[in-house]
């Protein structure tokens, strides 16, 4: 069985230069913004001779030939093998199965039995995930993995109330804001117009204490929206602001996380109650192994994305301590207004002590 390798970054860039309509996939910030990939209606993917005996369907928003599809490729090839060709992926990859929402009521419905989906996508299913989400939260990755991995094991228990199991957790990564103007501080929001989402509570809810202008663009319009100056200032991890070209449309980057979106594959428990206990758990050990590769790989891909960009001419703003603290207090105070609504204080409350926790332990007296 051939299984095609990484070529990283560059790799990636030109299998999706290739494509029409990329604004989507995976774009979205802490309840402001979900990101989708390229609107590609790719085929089925198949990846034995012969259908596995428990033949799982799963639909990712990753398109044919990405760096994202291939990992989905080999994990379903490890699989195949690890099980001796008892189960196995159906892999439905693009937007053949529709977005995030579409993917989700097909999953309730049975039409496929796995999928990938942002942390922003499972807030209706979890509204807990909302509490890794809230703006300014995050400083670093091993702030993200600590608290992850402590949260892990609740957030795993309500999907199981809600019929799915968690095969393995990955992300979007960080959001920074890109902009036309430099933005340090607080003070650098006025006379700027911000992207604005519908449908998202937190976003909006930090929209309104900004008091800032906004303007509704759906996210294909984007580009078009930075080129005639309806927007200044929108929000995308590095890779996919590079992928998508927004880039090119400003001037700077504020190096401090807007926000950190995570992601998921869940399956139907009642799919995987049907297959072996034995399979089961190679099921489990292969998706794990292979959601955290997919995780290394989209730090990887941010990373050298930032680096382009930076070389690319965009100058990066870095706001000093009191200037980080005052985005800081703006989004704490309109969080406040959230719970317990849209944000659980529980899981609010257990995310901010394993946070406290966390740099208590590395020395962390940063405010």
């Amino acid at each position: 069985m051939k299984i095609q390798r990484h070529k990283g970054l560059a790799h990636s860039l030109k299998a999706f230069s290739s494509m029409t309509a990329f604004v989507h996939f995976l774009l979205c910030c802490a309840a402001a913004l979900t990101m989708a990939m390229a609107s590609v209606a790719a085929p089925a993917l198949s990846f034995a001779a012969g259908s596995p005996q428990y033949e799982i369907k799963l639909a990712t928003l990753a398109p044919e030939n990405s760096t994202l599809a291939q990992i989905f490729n080999e994990m379903n090839a490890d699989l195949i093998k690890e099980t001796k060709g008892q189960v196995g992926f159906k892999i439905f990859a693009g937007f053949v199965l529709g977005d995030e929402e579409d993917v989700l009521r097909k999953l309730h419905v049975g039409m496929v039995q796995a999928a990938t989906f942002t942390s922003a996508a499972l807030t209706d299913i979890n509204p807990d995930l909302r509490a890794l989400q809230v703006p300014f939260l995050f400083r670093d990755y091993a702030e993200v993995d600590y608290v992850t991995k402590k949260m892990d094991p609740d957030l795993r228990r309500r999907m199981s109330e809600k019929g799915f199991e968690v095969l393995g957790w990955t992300e979007v990564g960080f959001i920074y804001f890109f902009s036309t103007g430099p933005i340090a501080g607080l003070d650098d929001f006025k006379g700027k117009k911000f992207w604005a989402k519908a449908n998202a509570p937190m976003s909006q809810a930090l929209i309104e204490k900004a008091e800032v202008a906004t303007a509704a663009v759906n996210a294909p319009d984007v580009m078009m929206a930075l080129q005639t100056g309806l927007l200044d200032v929108v929000y995308s991890s590095p890779y996919y602001a590079l992928v998508t070209q927004w880039n090119t449309q400003v001037k700077y980057m504020t190096d401090l996380p807007l926000t950190h979106v995570g992601g998921a594959l869940l399956m139907d428990k009642k799919t995987l109650a049907k297959i072996p206990p034995p399979l089961q758990e190679k099921l489990r050990a292969v998706c794990g192994r292979y959601l955290q590769k997919l995780t290394e790989q989209t730090r990887k891909d941010n990373a050298e994305a930032m680096e382009i960009i930076l070389r690319r001419g965009v100058r990066r703003v870095t706001p000093t301590p009191a200037q980080a603290e005052g985005f800081k207090k703006l989004s704490d105070n309109a969080m406040a207004t959230l719970i317990p609504k849209i944000l659980p204080a529980d899981a609010v409350s257990r995310v901010q002590a394993a946070l406290a926790e966390y740099r208590a332990q590395v020395g962390d007296t940063r405010p």
